[in-house]
């Protein structure tokens, strides 16, 4: 009898000046997992990112950076460090890399014990294999740390890293991570069993279609994969769902079409889901969070899962959760009805901007104002209350040429109509026609893919050529009056809209507003 394959899975910590660590799993590399279990192997994960009860990361102070720059550098010391208007701290969030060293260690020196003392199956064996999962192109950085030391700990295992950043970049991925001349697949050319694949490193782009319609393996949150559990595992007590994917839009600044080869949409059959749900609450689990690329598209299937989570009377108290937003175009009446009685608690709408030629300039032809109001009207009456937080839209902004009055006329909008605002700082992506319309500024700037970070104002110097008194404050006071707007006065959202004094003098300083045009 052969010996199984063993595959050591790690989610690594991420490098940023912010992150919100409320729905951190890694949910991709825990569907590989199912996957590779179909295919025998032994399994042990790693989150670097695993937050604590009240969700949220630890994280170590790594760096000060300067926006719209490359330049940084480490202080003498963090105690009493405060930094310059231009510049933002940045942060390690979650497991650093010198303790993910220490734990793959502990791993390493309970495989030679158990080989000593021939329990070979009662303990995790040294990896033959290694997967990482990558997310954001701006967090490369950490998962080449990652590589370096499960290299240094592990010389013998071969790397897999999969997920958004080797899809969209696979040649900086290819140069920069140090791999061992990995071999670059598309996920539907992946085949762990095949010898001359096992014995390489690999780049693995796009989805795994067998891995598609699989739950996610959470009990490696409470175990290694042989039933040894671990001290400090606790499986989380909620679960993320992915019921379709693909979008078949083709917005200039979204990697959706390269994250899943094209514009096709995968849809996985309800039933499935359905069935996974009931498992996940039968557990403990009461909230779910769906993230799709595009989560009514694939209506029919949707509606269906939802309805039979509405008509359950098993899943009382359940909790459902969109964060990545709803396509505003079909949110019709029976649609947001039904997904209010099945759990909704809350609304997530993808506003942006209320500048129908900055919508046509980003390509968003399926959507414009009058479908928002559509969508907002059939929320209400469905009973998702204004100005409370039920309903929540997203406002982009940091953008290239843009357009800053714009900006704050749907800041105004959104407040007074519907009450929560929830700001998106711009990142421009590799593959996207928006990043191919950049590049000779990026390039020009010597910006790697960690200098694109959204909150480092990347496109802060070329806005300088429209605006020139255009400075960091402006965004800063843009994106800080944002989560003003959002705070609580006497139990209600602030309405920029209202009658009272606090609301006049915002209206009177955003009249005042005005930033000098270069001529």
């Amino acid at each position: 009898m052969s010996r199984r394959r063993s595959a050591l899975l790690i989610s690594p910590p991420i490098y940023d000046t912010q992150y919100w660590a409320h729905w951190s799993m890694p949910y991709g590399l825990l569907r590989v997992a199912s996957w590779l279990r179909t295919k025998g192997y032994v399994l042990k994960l790693i989150d670097c990112l695993d937050a604590n009860k009240s969700r949220t990361a630890a994280k170590r102070m790594r760096k000060v950076r300067t926006v719209c720059s490359t330049e940084s550098y480490v202080p003498p010391r963090w105690s009493g460090f405060r930094p310059k208007e231009h510049e933002r701290i940045e942060c390690c969030f979650g497991l650093p890399v010198d303790e993910l060293e220490k734990r793959l260690k502990q791993i390493q020196a309970k495989a030679h014990s158990a080989r000593e003392s021939l329990f070979d199956e009662e303990v995790f064996p040294e990896p033959d294999e290694i997967w990482i999962s990558s997310i954001m192109t701006y967090w490369w950085e950490s998962t080449r740390d990652v590589i370096e030391v499960c290299k240094k700990v592990f010389p013998k295992a071969a790397i897999r890293v999969g997920g958004i950043y080797p899809t969209l970049a696979p040649e900086h991925a290819i140069e920069k991570l140090g791999l061992r001349n990995p071999l670059h697949l598309q996920g539907r050319e992946l085949d762990p069993l095949d010898p001359k694949q096992q014995r390489r490193d690999l780049i693995v782009s796009a989805t795994i279609p067998g891995a598609n319609p699989l739950p996610l393996d959470l009990e490696l949150y409470k175990e290694d994969g042989v039933g040894d559990p671990e001290p400090d595992g606790c499986r989380p007590d909620y679960a993320i769902l992915t019921t379709s994917r693909g979008c078949p839009f083709k917005c200039a600044y979204c990697s959706a079409n390269v994250l899943n080869e094209g514009r096709k949409v995968w849809v996985r059959e309800y039933a499935s889901a359905y069935e996974e749900v009931k498992h996940r609450f039968s557990q403990g689990i009461r909230e779910f969070c769906f993230y799709e690329d595009n989560l009514l598209l694939g209506k029919g299937n949707f509606l269906e899962l939802i309805r039979l989570i509405a008509d359950d009377p098993d899943l009382r108290g359940i909790e459902l959760h969109a964060p990545e937003g709803i396509e505003v175009r079909l949110l019709h009446p029976h649609v947001v009805q039904l997904m209010r009685r099945a759990g909704f608690k809350r609304l997530y709408l993808p506003l942006e901007t209320i500048n129908a030629k900055m919508q046509q300039d980003w390509q968003r032809t399926h959507t414009n104002m009058d479908r928002f109001f559509y969508a907002l009207q059939n929320a209400v009456e469905a009973g998702y209350k204004l100005r409370c937080q039920d309903i929540n839209c997203f406002i982009l902004f940091g953008l290239p040429d843009e357009d800053l009055q714009a900006v704050y006329d749907t800041v105004v909008f959104a407040s007074s109509r519907v009450g929560s605002v929830i700001p998106m700082l711009f990142t421009p992506v590799p593959s996207t026609p928006m990043f191919e319309m950049y590049r000779d500024y990026i390039e020009q700037k010597g910006f790697d893919l960690e200098h694109l970070n959204g909150k480092l104002l990347p496109f802060l110097e070329y806005n300088r050529r429209k605006y020139r008194n255009l400075s960091v404050r402006d965004y800063s006071a843009l994106e800080g009056l944002m989560w003003r707007l959002n705070a609580k006065v006497r139990s209600e959202s602030f309405n920029l809209g209202g009658t009272g004094r606090v609301s006049q003098a915002f209206r009177d300083v955003f009249a005042s507003y005005q930033l000098e045009e270069v001529p």
